[in-house]
């Protein structure tokens, strides 16, 4: 074999690897599928609603209306006078066309007295003339039983009428019906109020900022009481 059949041999073989390492630099290796980044993660995460608090089994029940204690009368104690009391309409309540009315008696003076049996009560319109029936006394009502007149001893430098302890306060309560007829055709403006035995009352607006008082048919009372309202029992 002479020089030029040896060179062009090489030659030929160096053309033939170039080609290959054309081809295998052009073709495209395995594909592989995108990585999200960690950007594009999202995690979600449940919220689940609080679970219910249970109630214990030995829950408190509701509180009961306050009793207030029957003060005793120091010896000497007198009977007390208009001019020593001050009276509040505290409202009321009803049921089956039937009225309840709240009335608290408390003693301004610095010096102790008592208090027994009925006031005089008489409502009236806006030029001071009576309206309505005389009350009448009771001891049994729709809404309960009174206790019979007794000596009630109201002390001196009690709470202010509504603001609790009541204790030495004294109560009344007020009878009467919301269904027998139309109580605006006879607006009750004020109302006088007789202590037991006195001939001077106490006279106070009949409405107040959470209630009116207005009457239909009949009116009956309750002698003083010690507490706000009459029994159940």
């Amino acid at each position: 074999m002479d020089g030029g059949s040896v060179l062009g041999g090489k030659l030929l073989a160096l053309q033939a690897g170039l080609v290959a390492a054309l081809i295998a630099g052009c073709t495209p290796g395995p594909t592989s599928s995108p990585r999200p980044s960690p950007s594009e993660t999202r995690t979600v995460t449940g919220v689940l609603p609080p679970a219910p608090t249970p109630r214990p089994a030995d829950a408190s029940p509701a509180p009961t209306l306050a009793i207030y204690p029957r003060l005793a009368i120091p010896p000497g104690t007198t009977r007390c006078h208009t001019s020593q009391l001050e009276v509040a309409f505290n409202g009321g309540n009803g049921a089956a066309g039937s009225v309840e009315d709240f009335f608290e008696l408390r003693n301004k003076s610095q010096q102790g007295c008592w208090v027994y049996g009925f006031v005089g009560f008489q409502m009236l319109d806006g030029s001071h003339r009576p309206v309505g029936p005389p009350a009448a006394w009771i001891t049994d009502s729709y809404f309960g039983k009174s206790d019979p007149p007794t000596r009630i001893f109201l002390p001196a430098a009690t709470t202010a009428l509504g603001v609790e302890p009541r204790t030495g306060h004294a109560f009344f309560n007020v009878f009467t019906s919301d269904a027998l007829c139309d109580s605006n055709q006879n607006p009750v403006d004020s109302l006088e109020i007789w202590p037991p035995d006195e001939y001077q009352p106490l006279t106070i607006p009949a409405q107040t900022a959470y209630a009116r008082f207005s009457a239909c048919g009949s009116l009956q009372l309750n002698p003083l009481q010690i507490q706000p309202q009459p029994s159940l029992g």
